[in-house]
This record gives structure tokens, C-alpha cells and sequence, in this order.
């Protein structure tokens, strides 16, 4: 017995040499990669390049900035204005995992850069003043690793958004300029706290308004409504739509001669021409379409789709149609197809369908374009259709009391051929029992920006009491009158109190003061 186990301990011994010198054997036949030159140097260059050309400083802090990350942080910034180049009090650029300055429960994944500090607008009733009261941290953009995963346009795109904060923050907000204010139709009202008494200060906001169809065009990966969330936005969106593209001085003018004369010193991008925007898509529509340019008719689909056009769309839609009854083309089908995913005219719609019906495309390689699979069935109805509203306020106005909020994908809703119902109800803070519900169809041309009155929807009367903790709740029911499909979104909730005698309605030319922390970054602003 003794022996077996020697022996079976002795082949077990030569097995570990085998087996392990083998190993060996392999690992130093193993090919391994040797950067060339020296890595820590190249990085250093890059940044002192970065710096040079630029004037700010990247700094490493979650992670080490990366050669292929500052080469495309580069491209990003070469094509800003010198007006954001060196702005003293920004002393650089920070990498961090990800965005952590929200609320606990946020998610962050997404979010791919931000800026710094935040403001809280008050009205501060002692100096009779409407301010922006910046926060005392130290002014900078925090880019996180998501930002470097996207493709060169939307890392730019987002980059340039973020500049344009910056610039924004040491101009004394131009965003808040009446100026500003009268182009983009920003209204402001008075925000009450739920402990408001008479005579303290309060914060304020401003909405958009919902009857006005263009605010600033949105990139490829923000919702339609993102402009409309505050005059800030609207403002970062159109200097990046000055810097990229081509159809902002024909679809915006007004905000484009303002960013030309006060924040781009005269440098254009594109050159100018006196025409209309709906002349000048729809020619250069027609050129592509007749150069057998497929290419471009998609990227022509892809501008025009930034805002909402109606009447544009209608024509681009009826274009397609024109050349699509003719001989199959598969190359052109294709790109046809993936053009009308753009428009959300419900013609764009019978055009993807009807295609792949006759399996002229493949509804496999649409879904494959991300914006194609926004716009899709299941994408819609399992997803999209059934987000809560965001940025939900209540007010009033001339004795009337008001909702007013964004609807994120009223514009997918529409491609989709569905009607959206929006449904109310009041509560008691802490009750089951509603005081008060209503519901809202929206007519008309649809911008994602709801109002609605709550008096004339309600059940009955509307009696809702004063003083006392509320809480509403939002949802909508999107209907689709031929398929007899119904999708129920989540429901947002506010909650809110109406302080008796209290005036939520602000100036229309409010001169919004800025504020700055006593920091040495603000040094000459404060």
C-alpha cells in the first residue's frame, strides 16, 4: 500500500512538472505587446500641446486622460470660437467614472459630461431682484468615460454643449439676457416653497412656450424636447447648432444673428445665403435626390429632423413616395427607408412599412440604425411609450390655474399614429382620495410641450383648496385609433402648495442679475 502511494505520489510530482514546465514553455513563446515610445511622455505632450493651444489643463482624477481621448477632446475643441479659448477662472478639464452630483437614486450612466457649479434662481425680496446665485465651487467640466465611447460627432456636439455653459456662466448668463429671453420665448413664473409665508423670497423658473413650434435644434442623442427645459439649454444647443449645422441661420435666424454678433465675433461655419430654411432643404433635397446622392438625401432627412417642421415634412415624405413608385433600387431603398426614420410625418411611417412588406428593405437592417430603432414598433411600445412626464409645474395665471410639462416622445407618439390623452388628479398630501381629476387631448400640431388648464378639463368644478400640502399626479394614455392598441405611462407626481394671495406671475423683462461665490475663480465678477 505504501508503495502504490509513492509511486502515485512520485507520477503525481512529474505530472506538476510536466504540465507546469509545458506552461513555461508556452508563456515564453507567448507574443506581447510593447507600446511604442514612451507612454507617460506622449501623454504628458499631448496635454502640454492641449494646454498651449487651448489654454486649459487636463487633470487626471478617477482615471488617467489617454492619448486617443485627448486627440478626439482635440478635434472637439478646435472648431470652438477663440471667445472660449483661456477663459480666466476655468483652470481645466477633469475625467472622472461618472457624473456624481445628483440626488441619491439618479441615474448616471448616461449622463457623459457636466458642468459646474449649479445656480438657484430666487427672488430676493429685500432687493427687489430676480438673481441667479451661483453655487461656491470651483467653476469646471467633468467629462466621464462615456463621453470617449461615442462617435467623433456626438463627443464634439456634447463637448461644444458644455463649452457653451462655460461661456455662458462668465458672460453673466446671456442665456437670462431679455435679449435672449424675447428670441426664445422663455415666460418666467414665481415658485412658491411649501412653507411659503408672505413677504419671503421664493425661487423661480421659466417655461417655454407651448405654442411656439422651433426652440433650438437638438443633436442625434437628446430628445426633442431638451431645449424647451430651460433657457440655458436652448442657448448650449445653439451654439452647437452655430458650430455644426449646416440649416441652423436658415431654420433660426433670430438665434443665429444673436450668437454671430455676441458670442462668435463674426465667424460663420457655413456660408450664408439669403433663402428660407423650407426652400433650402427642400432644393438641396431635390439635387441629392437627382445626383442619385442617397447619402446625402439621409443626411439631409437627419438635419431637417433637429426641429420640427411640419409642412417640410410633408413635402419631404411626398418626395420620397414620388421616387420610391418607381423601379426598385435596392442600394437607394435602403437609404430611403433610413431617411424616413427621421421624419415623424405618419407618411414616413406607411414608407418603411410598405418597403418591407414587398421586402424591398430588411426590417432586420433598420433596426440595426439606432435612430430607425427609436422609431420602432417594440422600441415605442415597450419603452418609450410609456415614460412619465418630466419638468412638471403648477401655477396661475389671470385667476386660472395651470399644469405645464414635457411629454418626451409626443413626436414619436405621432409617428407612431397614436393619440395621447393626459390625465390629472389632485390629492391631499398623504390621502387616497382625490379632490380633484381632469383629462387633456392635445390638438393640433404637437411639440412636446403640454399646458393645460385645469379648470376648463376637470371633472366638475375645480375648487382647489389654499394653503394646504397637494400632491398631483400626471399620466398619459396613448390610444391608436386604427390598431385599438392602448399604452398607459408611468406616473410623475409634484407636490405643491398655493399660498393664499400668492402671484406665481413674473416680469417679462425681469433683468435676471448673476450672483457669483466670493472664489478667486470670479475674481472682477462679483
Amino acid at each position: 500500500m505504501s508503495k502504490r502511494t509513492g509511486v502515485a505520489i512520485l507520477c503525481g510530482f512529474f505530472a506538476i512538472c510536466f504540465f507546469t514546465g509545458s506552461a513555461w514553455g508556452q508563456e515564453s513563446k507567448r507574443p506581447y505587446y510593447e507600446y511604442p515610445g514612451n507612454y507617460r511622455d506622449e501623454i504628458n505632450q499631448l496635454k502640454a500641446d492641449f494646454k498651449k493651444q487651448f489654454g486649459y489643463e487636463l487633470i487626471d482624477l478617477e482615471h488617467e486622460w489617454r492619448p486617443w481621448e485627448i486627440k478626439k477632446l482635440a478635434t472637439a475643441f478646435s472648431k470652438l470660437p477663440d471667445s472660449f479659448l483661456g477663459i480666466k477662472g476655468l483652470k481645466g478639464f477633469y475625467h472622472l467614472t461618472q457624473f456624481r452630483g445628483g440626488p441619491e437614486g439618479m441615474p448616471v450612466d448616461e449622463i457623459p459630461a457636466a458642468t459646474f457649479p449649479s445656480f438657484q434662481p430666487v427672488y430676493r425680496g429685500s432687493r427687489m431682484s430676480y438673481q441667479i446665485e451661483l453655487g461656491n465651487q470651483e467653476p469646471r467640466v467633468e467629462f466621464y468615460s462615456k463621453l470617449f465611447y461615442a462617435d467623433q460627432e456626438n463627443l464634439s456636439n456634447i463637448v461644444q454643449h458644455e463649452m457653451a455653459h462655460i461661456y455662458d456662466m462668465f458672460k453673466g448668463y446671456l442665456s437670462f439676457s431679455n435679449e435672449w429671453l424675447e428670441i426664445t420665448k422663455f415666460k418666467l413664473i414665481h415658485l412658491p416653497a411649501l412653507d411659503s409665508r408672505p413677504g419671503d423670497d421664493y425661487l423661480f423658473t421659466l417655461l417655454n412656450e407651448p405654442e411656439e413650434i422651433h426652440y433650438a435644434p437638438v443633436s442625434s442623442i437628446q430628445l426633442p424636447t431638451y431645449s424647451r427645459q430651460n433657457p440655458q439649454e436652448d442657448f448650449a444647443n445653439s451654439v452647437a447648432a452655430y458650430i455644426n449645422y449646416p440649416y441652423f441661420q436658415f431654420s433660426h435666424p433670430e438665434r443665429y444673428q444673436f450668437l454671430k454678433e455676441k458670442v462668435f465675433g463674426g465667424k460663420v461655419y457655413f456660408p450664408e445665403e439669403k433663402t428660407g430654411f423650407k426652400e433650402k432643404v427642400t432644393a438641396d433635397f431635390i439635387q441629392a435626390i437627382e445626383n442619385k446622392n442617397w447619402e446625402k438625401v439621409v443626411e439631409i432627412a437627419k438635419e431637417a429632423s433637429r426641429d420640427y417642421y411640419p409642412d417640410l415634412e410633408v413635402e419631404l415624405v411626398r418626395r420620397l413616395e414620388s421616387v420610391l413608385a418607381k423601379t426598385p433600387d435596392s442600394t437607394r431603398d435602403v437609404k430611403f427607408a433610413l431617411a424616413s426614420c427621421y421624419l415623424v410625418d405618419p407618411g414616413a411611417l406607411k414608407i418603411r412599412k410598405n418597403l418591407i412588406r414587398k421586402k424591398r428593405v430588411s426590417l432586420q437592417v433598420l433596426l440595426e440604425n439606432h435612430r430607425c430603432s427609436l422609431m420602432a414598433r417594440r422600441s415605442f411600445e415597450k419603452e418609450l411609450g410609456i415614460w412619465s412626464m418630466r419638468n412638471i409645474y403648477f401655477y396661475q395665471s389671470k385667476g386660472k390655474s395651470y399644469i405645464q410639462f414635457l411629454d418626451p416622445v409626443s413626436l414619436t407618439s405621432r409617428a407612431r399614429g397614436f393619440d395621447s390623452r393626459y390625465m390629472w388628479k389632485i390629492f391631499y398630501e398623504g390621502s387616497n382620495v382625490h379632490l380633484a381629476e381632469g383629462s387633456y387631448i392635445q390638438e393640433g400640431i404637437k411639440t412636446g410641450s403640454i399646458k393645460i388648464d385645469l379648470g376648463e378639463t376637470a371633472v366638475g368644478n375645480l375648487n382647489i383648496p389654499h394653503g394646504k400640502p397637494l400632491i398631483l399626479e400626471l399620466g398619459v394614455q396613448r390610444v391608436h385609433p386604427i390598431e385599438f392598441k392602448r399604452l398607459k405611462s408611468k406616473t410623475a407626481k409634484i407636490r405643491f402648495v398655493i399660498p393664499p394671495g400668492f402671484n406665481y406671475e413674473g416680469l417679462k423683462k425681469p433683468q435676471i442679475k448673476t450672483v457669483y461665490p466670493l472664489r478667486p475663480e470670479f475674481k472682477g465678477l462679483y
